[in-house]
């Protein structure tokens, strides 16, 4: 059995899940590293508070924040007038900007913290695509274009969203989109690489 890909080039549309699957990737080596650290960040979202909470939560940051703002104008403006004589209200004043800046910032998402690595890999996925390249899985192995590509027992987990499948075995990365999948239904390739990595993949 073989699941036959024929790539094409991927559109700035497909940005956003490859920032969410190198995040996601970015997650399990921390969680490898850092397991009793990643033991109480997953006990705290098991407690996770509700959503009208949280977004109480959200506003009343930002008022702390546009609160730390003024305060810190309206110390830090004087002490540069007399930064001798208000030395400890312009570090105040300073310290209370900086802190009010940070509370009213939006927090990112995973997605954008991750925004320029997967244009990067974008790019050089499409710089060597050439047409009629194909990527092939059969029983062995991973070939592109008739060589050696991956071996399924070097394969980290396989992330999967929502249009595409995300390879890596430490050295090397291919991202291939369900679409280019011309031999077979997603469904049964899935079946097929869950077997062969010993169910090894992630559905984000």
């Amino acid at each position: 059995m073989e699941f036959i890909f024929k790539p094409e080039k991927c559109g700035p549309e497909l940005v956003e899940q490859t920032a969410e699957v190198i995040g996601k990737r970015a997650e399990l080596a921390s969680r490898k590293k850092y397991p009793s650290l990643w033991g109480k960040v997953d006990s705290l979202n098991e407690r996770k508070m509700p959503d009208d909470v949280l977004h109480r939560r959200k506003i009343r940051r930002v008022i702390y924040g546009v609160f730390l703002i003024a305060v810190g104008i309206f110390l830090f403006v004087p002490g540069m007038m007399k930064p001798k004589e208000l030395f400890v209200p312009l570090v105040v004043g300073a310290f209370s900007f900086i802190n009010g800046i940070f509370a009213v910032l939006p927090r990112k998402s995973t997605a954008e913290k991750f925004e320029k690595k997967a244009k990067k890999l974008l790019e050089a996925i499409n710089s060597s695509l050439a047409p009629g390249d194909t990527v092939v899985f059969n029983e062995e192995a991973v070939f592109e274009n008739g060589a050696l590509l991956m071996e399924y027992e070097d394969l980290e987990p396989v992330l999967e969203n929502r249009s595409i499948w995300f390879f890596c075995d430490g050295v090397k990365v291919m991202v291939l989109r369900k679409t280019d999948l011309v031999s077979a239904y997603p469904e049964e390739f899935l079946e097929f690489i869950k077997e062969k990595t010993s169910g090894n993949t992630i559905k984000l």
